[in-house]
């Protein structure tokens, strides 16, 4: 649903999305948002190797987010009705992995 949080472990870090923000807790459990104003159904988080951040949205949607808060929209298949089904990420090669609620394929993008 919309309003599922997903989460990823980094260190001592946890990241999680929240209706469109991407929050960060450390082992104190302080929360700080990272960045606001994503489509609200982001479900899938995965962390470049420059530390960025990759997220989906399962209605179709990819950011690539900077840890400043800085996001720009990678992917948009609302038009086609695709929708996604969360992301995986190959750090080696920079890959995308985009699973497909609709299409029944995964398709793969390499970051530039």
């Amino acid at each position: 649903c919309s309003g599922a949080a997903e989460l990823l472990a980094v260190g001592d870090e946890l990241y999680l999305l929240r209706k469109g923000e991407l929050w960060k807790a450390d082992k104190d459990k302080k929360l700080t948002k990272i960045a606001s104003g994503m489509d609200e159904s982001t479900d899938g988080i995965e962390q470049t190797v420059n530390k960025d951040f990759i997220v989906s949205c399962w209605n179709g949607v990819v950011y690539y987010v900077k840890p400043d808060g800085h996001k720009e929209q990678l992917l948009d298949t609302r038009p086609e009705k695709l929708s996604s089904a969360d992301i995986g990420f190959d750090a080696k090669n920079n890959i995308i992995y985009v699973p497909t609620f609709y299409g029944n394929k995964v398709v793969a993008y390499q970051l530039k």
